[in-house]
């Protein structure tokens, strides 16, 4: 193989790490991406080991459903909310690429009413009560939390935070079925836990 056809087959599987890579799956349709959680292999630290591993929650809101893709750091005897995590900062809610949401359904997610589709979700962490944010913007790595990106945001809400029973070592996302149709999804580190409604809506406009 010459250098020339080396080179070609090298440019093609850049477009393609980026056309298809777990960010690039925003040119997939929703009911195609709910598959395995794909790493970003836009940013270079997709090509290495990671501390922090790639995990994945799946669930059905009503008729639809839902996959959370999430990278799942460990505290490793640190003080993680107030400390790694600091109070009142935008915060990525994982590790690595931004916690993607892909739906096929429309949702209702702490009350914020997205349609079926793609999404960031973004947090800001308070002794009291987390901002749970929903963003359109899933093309860039990690908390480059930049305007561009806050500007791409389609709504936010307050949701109380509570401690956990247990102490959980890995930042875990999971779900808990609820009354009234809904689910809880429920993000857990170190001793805090937090409960993020989801329920199915269907009188969005499309």
């Amino acid at each position: 193989m010459n250098k020339k056809v080396v080179l070609a087959v090298a440019a093609v599987g850049l477009a393609l790490g980026v056309l298809v890579g777990v960010s690039g799956v925003a040119y997939v349709p929703v009911s195609l991406a709910l598959g395995p959680c794909l790493r970003d292999w836009t940013s270079p630290s997709s090509y290495g080991t990671r501390a922090s591993p790639l995990a994945s929650t799946t669930f059905r809101a009503g008729s639809g459903t839902v996959r959370v893709c999430y990278g799942r750091p460990a505290a490793r005897g640190r003080t993680v909310f107030g400390g790694l995590v600091p109070f009142g900062r935008l915060w990525r809610t994982g590790a690595n690429e931004p916690t993607r949401l892909y739906t096929n359904t429309d949702l209702s997610i702490a009350g914020i009413r997205i349609p079926r589709g793609r999404y960031a979700l973004y947090t800001v962490p308070g002794p009291d009560e987390w901002d749970v944010r929903l963003s359109r913007s899933i093309l860039h790595w990690g908390n480059d939390i930049s305007p561009a990106v806050q500007s791409r945001e389609i709504g936010h809400a307050e949701v109380p935070s509570d401690s956990s029973n247990s102490y959980v070592e890995s930042f875990t996302i999971r779900t808990a079925p609820a009354p009234g149709g809904e689910v809880h999804l429920i993000v857990e580190w170190e001793w805090t836990r937090v409960v993020i409604p989801v329920r199915q809506v269907s009188d969005l406009a499309q």
